[in-house]
């Protein structure tokens, strides 16, 4: 029983993880479709032009650039709808997985037990007993409470880390950042620096487990003069963030950019927030600025959840042991009902209430299948190899009858 709960509890994990990577994967779809607007608003406006973008860096961007699924196509979904999806995920997570989890949790040693006695009334109790004949159960030694222990999502064995791990295994989560230079030489100044194109986007999880992700498209017409020379102009062509974000003012984004450079030339703006973080210029500070004054803000979700790992001592040994007491006496016992001499009377005999008491010990232990690398597999409350045994009672001989 209890390595059916561990099981249980194995596979609930795994679930957490599933529900995890589909919000990622919504969240992603969610900044991709408002990416997708604000190309199209700016490739109407013709700020930077389709034909522009095609002559310096080809047609397939050209292409690319502003392309938005109609209302009415069977794969486009808005962002309410998408939004709606990441709440229903975010409940089960929260409300029926974590509060199954817990319930497991609180109820394990009753369960266990109340189903023992459910095998024993069973093999006891029948038309022509009573119940007086069930034995008396009890258990004894049991460290199966002292096996496990709740994590939070960034302890060692809590769900962030593993989080990272499965979400890394698709590309479509993975840093959307490309920079596609011009074959033009534009500046005699700095002829090795050429006309960029910049893509960059990112799907994270903030300090409290909430999914964000941000896409920022960039033309950077590289310009120059005599008084900071060369600099790249930035035409932002599409931006979006939604969700959570990991941007800090000041660092990656300025919080009232100009909508337009026509009362102040971009690079008096660009030197008057040179403060921002260094790398902020080698991405697209503008777009991201413009990402952070639209961002689609839905309810915050909450968060990654806690679940439960091995304890300290788990961990040194991942098993857990209870000894299992039985009493009844001969009278009611299988022995007692079979065995009948004469001489010694049939209701009052001595050896009728004699009692009876047998023991044994149960092992509830990880036993994974054996890796294909060859190296043994950590014991993890994410992995459903829990199996159960019979033990050795430390308390016999050594080479004594039970």
């Amino acid at each position: 029983m209890q390595a059916r709960q561990l099981n249980l509890l194995a596979y609930i994990h795994r679930a957490q993880l599933a529900h995890q990577v589909a919000m990622a994967h919504l969240v992603t779809l969610v900044s991709w479709h408002q990416l997708g607007q604000t190309q199209s608003t700016r490739r109407a406006i013709g700020n930077p032009p389709a034909f522009l973008i095609a002559k310096l860096f080809g047609p397939r961007f050209a292409r690319s650039y502003g392309v938005f699924p109609s209302r009415a196509a069977p794969y486009s979904y808005g962002p309410g709808a998408l939004q709606a999806s990441l709440q229903r995920h975010d409940a089960v997570v929260h409300r029926i997985l974590a509060q199954v989890a817990r319930e497991q949790w609180r109820q394990m040693t009753s369960l266990r037990d109340a189903h023992m006695q459910r095998v024993l009334q069973a093999n006891y109790v029948s038309s022509t007993s009573s119940h007086s004949g069930v034995p008396a159960m009890q258990v004894r030694d049991d460290t199966f409470p002292r096996l496990l222990s709740w994590q939070s999502p960034s302890d060692g064995q809590g769900i962030e880390a593993l989080t990272h791990v499965v979400t890394r295994r698709f590309a479509f989560l993975r840093p959307r950042d490309l920079t596609w230079a011009s074959a033009w030489i534009v500046q005699l100044r700095c002829p090795n620096t050429r006309h960029q194109l910049r893509r960059r986007g990112h799907t994270f999880l903030d300090a409290q487990g909430r999914w964000g992700a941000s896409d920022t498209l960039s033309f950077h017409a590289l310009r120059s003069n005599r008084w900071i020379g060369c600099y790249f102009r930035e035409y932002p062509m599409g931006w979006a963030t939604t969700g959570s974000t990991r941007w800090q003012r000041g660092r990656h984004y300025v919080e009232r950019p100009l909508t337009e450079f026509s009362s102040q030339d971009f690079w008096r703006w660009y030197s008057q927030h040179s403060g921002l973080h260094a790398r902020a210029w080698r991405n697209n500070p503008l777009a991201s600025s413009y990402a952070v004054r639209d961002r689609y803000a839905p309810a915050a979700g909450a968060g990654l959840p806690d679940v439960l790992g091995l304890s300290p001592q788990g961990l040194q040994q991942a098993k857990s042991r209870f000894r299992l007491n039985l009493r009844t006496s001969l009278a009611v016992s299988d022995l007692g009902q079979q065995w009948r001499l004469s001489w010694l009377g049939r209701d009052d005999a001595w050896w009728r209430t004699r009692p009876l008491v047998r023991s044994s010990v149960a092992e509830t232990y990880f036993a994974p299948p054996p890796s294909a690398m060859g190296t043994p597999e950590l014991p993890s409350l994410f992995r459903p190899y829990w199996q159960a045994r019979l033990a050795a009672d430390p308390a016999l001989r050594t080479g004594a009858t039970p």
